[in-house]
């Protein structure tokens, strides 16, 4: 998409936690493919500036240099901003008030949530370019809060996403509210789109819209291995609860008692990063484990080309927390990885048994260690499910297919 294009283009808010995330690199695709793909002028409106340098590149700097960032610990700039705002929108801002006032009353153990959004929607409105015609945000949550003040700010439509934590937790607030003021909201999988409307089936009646995420099958594709090696058992998550680590960890401890050989490589950080290492330990799997932590795109990519199998061995967390369908599946699959995962959540919308992958039970090390030992030594399945994986998300998940359909629901919105 020329410059000149994209710079006479319609302005898109697109209000997220912290930009750019190590964890939301899906995002970040998505935000680069409507710029160079739909010629939709994305701008980031961030409550974080994100802090891992694995999540710089020179793919971010175009929305980096465009981006608006909430100034941290800075009330009174926040403050200021909400009167100079009062002068310079007075429309928009007693839209806003009047928002803030109603739901403040309804819901007075919101009053710190609201008025944190009121004061961070304030400010970015009076720091945005001229010609913003929209907000979306991402994640159901406080993003969502936030989205939903600056857009009566702004006097623009308003729409959200939602992904998982937001929708099976207790997080998102507001939701009577921002549904049905929404013009669409997206949902990343089938079984999330179900739960959201389970929970919400007057406000949310003709607002969901089901728009998976996707994966650039050409930058994403299989990687031939050659020569003997040591087979490599892949996971990429954070180091959360939901992940299901030590179920994993479990595993590797049941198939190493088997005598099978492999190294177990995991990617990613999180709070229970010190608990998984003490438990490798008490398993006595140091010399098999290797942990790399947080690492780039390109890393993460180069990962799967040296691995045999990728595995995540997803559970539904004691607070409810779940995953919705993991963009590292898709990932796995797109570059011909066979790939283990838990019949958890939306993972079974894309790991079909025997056809692209293996589903185990989800918190059962015996029964996920049975499906990694097949997946090592099966090569006739092996075969089928790299092939058929690829193909699954070539047909369905592609970031092609994924970038029309945001971009189709954004411009009818516009």
């Amino acid at each position: 998409m020329p410059d000149r294009t994209l710079r006479t283009a319609p302005k898109i808010a697109y209000v997220l936690d912290e930009f750019p995330s190590l964890s939301e690199t899906f995002i970040l695709r998505e935000m680069q493919g409507l710029r160079q793909r739909h010629g939709l002028r994305v701008l980031p409106v961030a409550l974080r500036r994100g802090r891992q340098k694995e999540a710089y590149s020179d793919a971010n700097r175009p929305l980096l240099e465009e981006a608006v960032f909430r100034p941290a610990g800075a009330l009174l700039r926040l403050c200021l901003a909400s009167l100079v705002l009062m002068f310079i929108r007075p429309g928009g801002y007693m839209c806003a008030l009047r928002l803030a006032i109603r739901e403040s009353l309804r819901h007075p153990r919101l009053l710190r949530e609201i008025g944190s959004a009121f004061l961070s929607a304030a400010y970015f409105a009076l720091r945005l370019p001229r010609g913003v015609r929209h907000v979306h945000a991402h994640f159901a949550s406080f993003p969502a809060t936030v989205g939903l003040f600056l857009a009566e700010f702004l006097g623009v439509g308003f729409s959200f996403s939602a992904h998982a934590r937001d929708i099976f937790t207790d997080e998102a607030h507001l939701l009577e509210v921002k549904l049905p003021e929404a013009e669409f909201v997206a949902v990343c999988s089938r079984y999330a789109l179900e739960a959201l409307s389970r929970k919400h089936p007057l406000a949310s009646r003709g607002k969901l819209e089901l728009a998976y995420h996707g994966v650039d099958t050409d930058e994403y594709r299989p990687v031939p291995r050659s020569g003997p090696h040591t087979p490599v058992i892949l996971s990429v998550g954070r180091l959360v609860e939901k992940k299901g680590y030590p179920i994993l960890l479990r595993a590797a401890g049941i198939l190493r008692s088997r005598g099978a050989e492999f190294r177990l490589v995991i990617i990613g950080d999180g709070p229970e990063r010190a608990d998984l290492m003490s438990l490798t330990t008490g398993l006595g799997l140091q010399d098999v484990v290797e942990w790399r932590g947080a690492r780039s795109a390109a890393e993460v990519r180069a990962a799967y080309a040296e691995a045999d199998v990728f595995c995540l061995a997803c559970v539904i967390a004691s607070d409810g927390d779940r995953d919705g369908l993991p963009n590292v599946v898709l990932e796995a699959l797109a570059c011909g990885v066979p790939t283990v995962v838990t019949d958890c959540c939306a993972l079974p919308e894309v790991v079909e048994p025997e056809a692209t992958g293996l589903l185990a039970k989800p918190g059962d090390p015996q029964d996920l260690a049975d499906k990694l030992e097949r997946m090592l030594y099966d090569e006739d399945l092996r075969v089928v499910v790299s092939q058929l994986g690829r193909e699954r998300v070539v047909q369905r998940f592609s970031l092609d297919r994924s970038l029309a359909r945001m971009a189709s629901l954004l411009e009818a919105a516009l």
